[in-house]
């Protein structure tokens, strides 16, 4: 099965007042508690989830880099326990000539994935030249986004109105290439002011987007989606809640605080 870095937690956390869309994003660091939501099968083994997310994005010259880590224990109905620790590191050139991504994934203490490549430019299609696992090359399909052009592009999209958004997105994050990803914007939503006891940020209180996106393998016929995730989206970008659900069970990240960054010097 597909997975995502980018869909995890992909959206660029900005100033606490409502934005244009066409505002800079800002540099920050993010930490989430992940639970478990639910059985997504009844043929699911798992009982309970537990761990944490960090996500860090920073503006350098040129660009932007992206680091995401992940502490996860996945408890079974057997009495056992899985404990899963995942990394992703990106950079993305600001103008898209170029990005670089790596990926690792560790069960119980072994090297299950290690992913590692960069694209290029060959006339006017984008490749993939892949590392590792074994060196490959992929050609992208045509108007492909990156991670950040598409986090820009949504929210353009939502600050416009749009309810539906499909795109391709390549963020490096398997060695299949791209996605389709199908997103839907529901209406923004006023929050009643009242912080409850998971929302102690500080944006606990502002308006959001609730926004579901289904993940497909490009070129997949099959009416079912890889994984789907939803999420409570704000209009500074921040997601103050998600859940992704994988076809056998449902784990919740719910935003615990927000560092904001400064930006590198050039």
């Amino acid at each position: 099965m597909r997975t995502s870095a980018y869909l995890i937690l992909i959206y660029m956390v900005l100033y606490p007042l409502k934005l244009k869309a066409t505002d800079e994003l800002q540099p920050h660091r993010a930490y989430y508690t992940v639970t478990m939501e639910g059985r997504a099968s009844l043929q699911s083994n798992i009982t309970d989830v537990r761990g944490t997310m960090m996500v860090e994005v920073n503006k350098v010259c040129d660009g932007w880099t992206v680091q995401q880590l992940s502490e996860i224990w996945r408890y079974q109905d057997d009495g056992s326990v899985e404990h899963v620790r995942w990394g992703y590191t990106t950079y993305e050139a600001d103008d898209g000539s170029l990005f670089k991504f790596n990926t690792f994934r560790k069960t119980n203490g072994e090297l299950v994935e290690n992913i590692r490549g960069f694209t290029r430019k060959n006339g006017n299609h984008i490749e993939v030249i892949y590392q590792k696992p074994t060196k490959n090359i992929l050609t992208l399909p045509e108007g492909v986004l990156f991670p950040l052009q598409h986090t820009k592009a949504l929210l353009k999209a939502a600050h416009e109105g749009q309810h539906m958004f499909p795109q391709n997105v390549f963020d490096g994050s398997t060695i299949e290439g791209a996605s389709e990803i199908n997103t839907f914007i529901g209406a923004e939503k006023i929050t009643s002011g009242n912080t409850t006891g998971e929302e102690k940020h500080q944006f606990a209180n502002q308006p959001y987007w609730p926004i579901r996106f289904a993940v497909y393998g490009m070129g997949q016929t099959g009416y079912e989606p890889d994984y789907s995730t939803t999420q409570n989206l704000l209009s500074n970008g921040i997601i103050t809640q998600y859940v992704i659900d994988d076809g056998t069970v449902k784990i919740r990240g719910t935003l615990d605080r927000v560092e904001l960054l400064n930006r590198e010097g050039c």
